[in-house]
């Protein structure tokens, strides 16, 4: 998806635990390096379901990300992830399910496989050789589609080789949007059941982020508070010259655009030069700078909530987890007509896209999402992520047994 954390990437030098979905923190904002989801239920111990029936035994990748958590539904497991020899405990990758060594060894300690991300650590040839081994031995295959483009990566020859096998190999292939869901059959030939992306946010923060936001916007001077953050500034956070039309539309708007990056972002490396580059455009512009340490999930929220808007600055991808962060805290998102995002949500209250390369685009985007209604308030958003939660869940038993019934 758009934002998890991702497992280091073949071919990419790799510093700190910057890669899978989960750090092992599990915060929300370590989370958002990639897909994720901040509804954490843990897989419950083996037992029956309420019909009587065994419970369906899920070899998922990775287990231990809450956004698998999240749409696990009622009568299935997960199996905890493997370890990974030579690895600190809580790392999940390179994903030991996947694996010919593993799938052959706990032979009947699962039901069904279902890849959600993570394979990018594989290097080549070795998912291929895996699916093969999952065929061999007459294994469901499910695969979740959340990134049709790698945001972590430049080069996606080897994220479409991967993509290309497994949903080659996939009984049920599933995907977050409408949008996403139109290309794979355009491209592959196969259809993919839509299930939307679950919420990020804990039920405390959606009102929270409401009484956060009244104060903050009554107390201003001025006119709207634009923010962008560019976190670590991974591969595909690469705001284009439509960067400087943002800070002039907010200048005329009468508010200041806020530039907000991780202290991890230091001299010596391409993340830094970008930053640099990106300053230099700005220079002489009405921008706040802001350097901090990672928050924790409180201060994320807190952030976003204080904004009117948020700016996802990205160059390509397929979905945003930051987004759907945004939607759960009534925060309005701006976003670069990229991948799949525009169909995430369709409210004009919650998200604007505008072309990048065409400019004035920007500037009547912003325009359009500051004069839109507010978003629903807390009580609505939570009850609409509720009902998609259920949604979900329904789905992914259907996926399931129609794969089991494959078998």
């Amino acid at each position: 998806m758009d934002e998890d954390e991702r497992p280091p990437a073949v071919g990419r030098r790799v510093e700190l635990v910057e890669s899978p979905v989960v750090a092992t923190s599990g915060g929300i904002f370590d989370a958002l390096q990639g897909p994720a989801n901040l509804e954490h239920r843990p897989p419950g111990p083996l037992g029956d379901r309420a019909d009587g029936a065994s419970p369906v035994r899920i070899a998922a990748v990775p287990a231990a990300h809450p956004y698998v958590r999240s749409v696990l539904p009622p009568g299935h497991v997960l199996l905890d992830d493997p370890p990974v020899p030579g690895a600190p405990a809580g790392r999940w990758w390179p994903p030991q399910v996947l694996t010919p060594d593993w799938l052959r060894g706990a032979a009947g300690g699962y039901d069904l496989v279902h890849v959600h991300f993570g394979t990018e650590s594989l290097g080549p040839g070795r998912l291929e050789a895996t699916l093969g081994v999952v065929r061999e031995l007459g294994v469901p295959l499910v695969h979740t589609v959340h990134d049709l483009e790698h945001p972590h990566l430049d080069d996606q020859a080897h994220h479409r080789r991967q993509l290309d096998a497994l949903v080659e190999h996939a009984d049920e292939l599933l995907t977050l949007t409408d949008a996403a869901a139109a290309t794979i059959l355009r491209r592959y030939g196969r259809a993919a059941t839509v299930v939307p992306h679950p919420r990020m946010a804990p039920d405390a923060w959606f009102a929270r982020a409401d009484a956060l936001r009244r104060p903050a916007r009554s107390g201003r001077d001025g006119g709207p508070v634009v923010g962008v953050h560019l976190r670590g500034l991974r591969a595909n956070v690469r705001p284009g010259a439509w960067i400087v039309e943002l800070a002039d539309a907010t200048a005329a708007r009468g508010g200041r655009l806020r530039l907000v990056v991780n202290d991890e972002v230091t001299p010596g490396g391409a993340a830094h030069d970008a930053l640099e580059d990106l300053r230099s455009q700005l220079h002489g512009l009405p921008v706040d700078h802001v350097v901090r340490p990672r928050p924790d999930d409180d201060g994320l929220a807190a952030e976003l909530a204080g904004l009117d808007v948020s700016v996802l600055p990205y160059a390509h991808g397929t979905h945003s987890g930051w987004l759907e962060l945004c939607w759960d805290l009534g925060t309005p998102v701006l976003a670069p007509a990229v991948g799949a995002i525009g169909d995430q949500h369709r409210e004009p209250s919650a998200l604007c896209t505008f072309d990048p390369a065409r400019p004035g685009t920007v500037a009547a985007a912003l325009d359009r999402l500051l004069d839109a209604p507010p978003p629903p308030p807390a009580a609505a958003r939570l009850a609409a992520r509720r009902r998609t939660t259920e949604q979900n869940h329904r789905a992914h038993a259907a996926a399931y047994a129609r794969a089991l019934g494959r078998a």
